[in-house]
Order: C-alpha cells, then structure tokens, then sequence
C-alpha cells in the first residue's frame, strides 16, 4: 500500500490475518493460500510484502506448492506519517499515525520475475480487498468524506492491523478485515524485476 491516505479507496487492498509465528521470535506473519497459482509459478519462489514507494521489503517467507508463510520482524519499526483523515472523519480519541504495507508479491529468482498477489473475493472483480496497515496507537475512525461516497468503520490497534476495503453500488467502506478471503496472482509476470523494482531488490 506509497503513503495510505484514508481518502484514497481506490488503491489495491491485500492483506487477511495477523498470526504469531512459534518459530520466529519476536514476529508476526502472514499464512494464506494462492487459489489461482499457475504451474511453475511457484518453484523455487518467495512471497514478499514490500512498500513500492519507499522500495522496502517488510516481510519475506517460502512458498511451498500454493501455500505460503511470511514473516514481519518485530523489530522493523515503520516510518509513520499522520494518517491525514478526510473532512467529516474523525479519530478517537486522537488521530494515528500509520505506514502501509501496499503490495505483496510473489518473487522467482532463477526467473527474475516478480507477480503481484492480492488477498480479495474475486481475482479480476473484486468487492473486498485488504492491506497491511500498522498503527502507532489504539484509534476509532469513523464518518463519511464530505462530498465523497467513502465511509469509515474501522478499529486499529497499535501494530499491525488488517483493513479491508467494501465497494458496493458505488459506496465504499474502509473496515476491520474479515478472515477467510483467499489470495489471487495477477494474470502476468513482470520481469526483469531486479530492474522494474531496483529499491526493493537492491540491485541483487
């Protein structure tokens, strides 16, 4: 998920449960399987979560046939920003400042080929999406943006949280994501990813 600014609903949501990982200390992770995984389209290939825009990679882990585990240290401490909340939105019982995890994909090496992965209800018409969103404190957002058909309805507690964006006849609502959606790879690679995405691979 660059900066989540509440306002803007229209961006690729992702993300679904936040698990303790009893093999990692000090982490949390995130456990799904890939419905849609084409043949060869996960050997040898690690599922990353990354923010695109500051080119950070904020949690890695295997995928094994369509089923994958990653995870977030605890010690990666996300450079928050004010979360910037339309007109007519409001926090309690003050406004959090939050970093966003955008985008999750999947990352073959030997291919140096990269396909974006998105937890929704459906893998090309998508009513419910969600994302990785960490809070710097426990906030209530609720309200609708002045002039926009964009409603809030969402708890975050401080750390990682799990937000779900519902688009149905036009009105959107931004809430607490719920469990169970599956995961989706877009229809196409992209390659050379060392070369499309330098930030987040290094160059390596």
């Amino acid at each position: 998920m660059s900066q989540f600014t509440f306002p803007a609903v229209g961006r690729r949501l992702l993300i679904g449960a936040l698990l303790p990982l009893s093999g990692l200390a000090h982490a949390v992770g995130i456990q799904g399987e890939i419905r849609n995984l084409s043949v060869g389209q996960g050997k040898r290939a690690l599922v990353l979560l990354t923010n695109l825009a500051q080119g950070r990679i904020v949690g890695m882990g295997n995928l094994q046939g369509n089923f994958f585990s990653l995870s977030i240290p605890d010690g990666f401490r996300p450079p928050v920003r004010p979360a910037g909340l339309c007109p007519g939105v409001r926090s309690t019982p003050s406004e959090p400042r939050t970093y966003v995890a955008e985008q999750l994909m999947v990352f073959q090496p030997a291919r140096n080929a990269v396909t974006l992965l998105a937890q929704a209800d459906h893998p090309h018409d998508p009513t419910r999406r969600s994302q990785w969103m960490y809070s710097d404190r426990v906030a209530t957002i609720r309200g609708r943006c002045t002039g926009l058909n964009t409603h809030y309805d969402l708890t975050l507690r401080a750390g990682w949280n799990a937000v779900m964006t519902v688009s149905e006849s036009g009105r959107f609502l931004v809430r607490n994501a719920t469990p169970g959606l599956p995961y989706w790879t877009a229809s196409k690679s992209l390659t050379p990813a060392r070369t499309l995405f330098p930030g987040i691979f290094d160059g390596n």
